[in-house]
């Protein structure tokens, strides 16, 4: 089994792969760290090669029984020098599937390199940046938060998920604190914007009747929202139709109804955001060719005869044809 987990690792070789700590010290490459019982040896450069395929099955290995992986290199290594020397991919199957496998390998190869080596003009990163100015808002908010306790519905739920939500919307209302229904605390949260756009101070506002402690502590600060982070899109939604100054309607999120006042509102600069922009225009470009390719490479079936899964004969008869789907 050791072997076919070692196999694997050639297959995952050049997929891509995140950073991941190996279970090895920082040798120098030409150190060796073991040899076989012939005497061949192996570098600590020729096991890291291995462990950087990113094959789980192989880092465990190591991990847990390195004379086990090692042993399987060794044996995989000496059948390996057989076969050559025994001229294995000249022949039949052997060579059209090694064909296969070297095309697979040089595919992947191909595409983690236009991937990587494409260089997105600059001029390209600031039209796109230009051109995409509200994707790249950002906003300080203050808010007022009024909550309320949740109606428990008596219905039963129809599927898993459903009944799943009113559980939890039952044992959210019974550790409710608020002090009103639903209705009540948008009613309220109304009253209170007229009062905001009227001329009522918003911070002394937030002293008063806020309920949401971390905000509350620090004049109604809501933190810097923008089109990425982790606010929900009901909240997003709101602060990204507002200009500075203004005030929003009561929005509805979670158990409270939120009062927002854009305090700042711009755009992040350039430097915030063109990583992305310049992983997007990679991934653009990538898209862009593979779609023309797969469009010039549209193939012709010139027998679709071919494509047709033949049946047993019936007793006496030519052979029957299943078409495809």
């Amino acid at each position: 089994m050791k072997l076919f987990v070692l196999a694997a690792a050639g297959a995952a070789f050049l997929c891509a792969q995140s950073p991941r700590q190996l279970p090895i010290n920082p040798l120098p490459p030409e150190t060796v760290v073991a040899h076989n019982g012939e005497g061949k040896p192996i570098t600590a450069g020729e096991v890291r090669s291995l462990l950087e395929s990113g094959d789980p099955g192989v880092v465990n290995l190591a991990k847990q029984n390195p004379e086990s992986l090692l042993d399987s290199i060794f044996v995989m290594r000496y059948l390996s020098e057989q076969g050559e020397k025994a001229h294995i991919l000249d022949q039949s199957p052997w060579k059209e599937q090694f064909q296969i496998l070297r095309d697979r390998f040089v595919f992947s190869a191909m595409i983690n390199q236009m991937r990587e080596t494409y260089s997105v003009p600059e001029q390209d990163i600031n039209d796109f940046y230009a051109h995409n100015q509200s994707r790249y808002e950002q906003a300080r908010i203050k808010v007022i938060a009024i909550g309320f306790c949740p109606t428990v519905s008596t219905a039963a739920g129809t599927s898993i998920e459903e009944t799943k939500r009113l559980a939890e919307q039952a044992v959210a209302a019974a550790h409710c604190t608020a002090k009103r229904t639903e209705d009540q605390a948008h009613d309220f949260a109304v009253g209170l914007v007229g009062k905001i756009r009227g001329g009522a101070d918003f911070v002394k506002l937030v002293a008063q009747y806020s309920e949401d402690a971390d905000s509350k502590a620090t004049d109604g600060d809501f933190g810097l929202v923008t089109r990425e982070n982790s606010f929900k899109p009901e909240i997003k939604d709101a602060v990204f139709s507002l200009g500075k100054d203004d005030v929003s309607d009561p929005i509805r999120s979670g158990t409270y109804f939120y009062i927002i006042k854009i305090k700042e509102k711009a755009v992040q600069p350039l430097s915030n955001v063109r990583e992305p922009i310049i992983q997007e225009l990679k991934q653009k470009h990538f898209t862009d060719f593979m779609s023309d390719l797969t469009n010039r490479m549209k193939p012709v079936i010139e027998r679709p005869d071919f494509f047709v899964t033949p049946t047993a004969p019936k007793p006496g008869g030519p052979p029957q044809l299943i078409k495809p789907e």
